[in-house]
């Protein structure tokens, strides 16, 4: 085996001893040298965004109350579109959009 850097017999045994440790280590569970464990840090914007995944996953997919409504509406032909409001909601919609 060739040595370089100039290293000496002690330091080289110094880092074989301590990889032997190390690897005993493992093997009995210890945590002494055991290399830090990897971590993940969430913003708090992320945290907020997830909140609110889990809020909408609890909604439901069809609001079946409102779909009865605007049916019984059409059928007796009470049902009238503000073009309006559906002109603001866009407006609305398209104003959040940007900030997200």
């Amino acid at each position: 085996m060739r040595i370089t850097n100039n290293l000496d017999a002690r330091q080289v045994m110094n880092v074989y001893q301590k990889r032997l440790e190390i690897e005993e280590n493992k093997k009995n569970g210890s945590p002494k040298h055991s290399p830090p464990a990897d971590s993940v840090e969430i913003s708090d914007r992320a945290r907020e965004l997830q909140l609110y995944r889990s809020h909408l996953k609890k909604l439901p997919e069809v609001r079946d109350e409102l779909v009865e409504s605007v049916k019984k509406r059409l059928a007796e032909g009470t049902y009238f579109i503000d073009g309006e409001r559906v002109a603001a909601g866009i407006m609305e919609e398209r104003r959040l959009d940007r900030h997200v």
